[in-house]
């Protein structure tokens, strides 16, 4: 798994949703066995009393039962009182275990299970949330993410039989802070070698503590402003480049020779060198030798690198917005003060359009300069981002 150079801020989940049916001493209970097979008979007897139920055998010799409840996978060609359900897709309006239904945000499905680690500390890639039990029942439970974006939550539960080691497991698909699939049954026999390595393999990736997902809140509290050290950016998850002190050199080491590499000259006899890569526009200002002398802007218009707190192209406004202090940004006006008068670094300003919304925040440097980050976004989404020293 890749390692981050750098150590980002913590996270908290601070987003605000109604509490789930089950008390909270069940919600936050390790998954187990007896759980899933309680629930699984039960959908199966649903099924079995449901005369819309059809039964399929695929081609892989597997055989799956849709009712209005989901797809279940069973053991048999048939659905009868004895077959065995093996596990279960759940459809619109049918609740797994926990009570999470499709669309669900993320924070619920965090709540539902036991969590040692609110901040989200892991990898780039990965953050386990816990590992309970002993055998003859290990219960474990970890995120798989990209930054900031979390894709998968997995909750699995080891138990120890006659034959082996049976893996059961909740596992939840994530696009944009929302479950858009779920699975929840038996999954693999492993030999007690293999389970034991894969507990192991968990427990390891507990002790990675180099990325934290960024603090989210609707309504701005605890949210520090845009701030000098927003802008280390991250490439492929690993390398960390600041942008007050990036090249031409750096640029080149980290993005490969420029496609694009132009000059252009000023009145008062410096330079401007633009270079290009797909989805990224670097222009810098030189003096009248050709000689490096700062940043002027760095532009993104794809998903190549994360900008500023894990900002990164194809983002929703709203995730944007509540990694930043702000105040009311739900109004009628077409422009919003997030912070700040609006005019003089720092501040954050939000401006609606009818096709799309500007997201701009200011930062005052010692150096007596200031950094603006624009960002526009279009069907709610973030198209591009330009980061510029002025």
């Amino acid at each position: 798994m890749k390692k981050l150079t750098a150590l980002l801020l913590s996270f908290l989940l601070l987003c605000s949703c109604a509490a789930l049916a089950e008390p909270a001493e069940e919600e936050s209970a390790p998954l187990t066995k007896e759980e899933l097979e309680i629930y699984l008979n039960d959908l199966g007897a649903a099924a079995l009393g449901d005369e819309s139920t059809t039964v399929d055998t695929l081609s892989s010799g597997d055989h799956y039962a849709d009712f209005f409840g989901g797809t279940l996978k069973i053991s048999d060609e048939e659905l009868t009182e004895t077959t065995a359900i093996l596990g279960v897709y759940p459809s619109d309006g049918q609740a797994d275990p926990r009570g999470i239904y499709l669309g669900d945000g993320l924070d619920k499905v965090l709540r539902a299970y036991p969590n040692d680690n609110p901040q989200l500390a892991g990898s780039y890639y990965d953050a386990v949330l816990y590992i309970s039990g002993e055998k003859p029942e290990v219960s474990t439970g970890f995120v798989l993410r990209e930054g900031q974006q979390v894709t998968e939550v997995v909750h699995t539960v080891y138990s120890w039989q006659p034959e082996g080691v049976e893996t059961w497991v909740v596992y939840y698909i994530m696009e944009d802070g929302m479950v858009m699939g779920m699975y929840a049954g038996a999954t693999q026999m492993m030999e007690e070698e293999e389970a034991l390595e894969s507990i192991q393999e968990i427990a390891d990736m507990q002790e990675i503590s180099e990325y934290f997902a960024y603090p989210l809140s609707e309504t701005g509290e605890g949210l520090a402003p845009f701030s000098r050290e927003d802008l280390g950016l991250l490439i492929d998850g690993q390398i960390t480049l600041d942008l007050l002190d990036l090249t031409a050199q750096e640029a080149i080491e980290y993005f490969g020779p420029a496609p694009v590499d132009e000059w252009t000259q000023d009145s008062d006899g410096t330079f401007l060198r633009l270079m290009q890569w797909d989805g990224i526009s670097l222009l810098l200002k030189c003096d009248g030798e050709k000689q490096f002398v700062s940043v002027d802007s760095l532009t993104v218009n794809d998903n190549v690198l994360d900008g500023p707190r894990g900002v990164r192209v194809g983002d929703k406004l709203d995730s944007v917005l509540f990694r930043f202090l702000h105040g009311e940004v739900f109004t009628a006006e077409d422009t919003v003060t997030l912070y700040g008068d609006g005019e003089n670094a720092p501040f954050g300003v939000l401006t609606y359009t009818p096709e799309s919304a500007e997201l701009t925040y200011a930062l005052a440097l010692e150096e007596g300069k200031n950094v603006i980050w624009h960002m526009t976004f279009v069907g709610g989404e973030l198209q591009t981002m330009s980061l510029l020293l002025r």
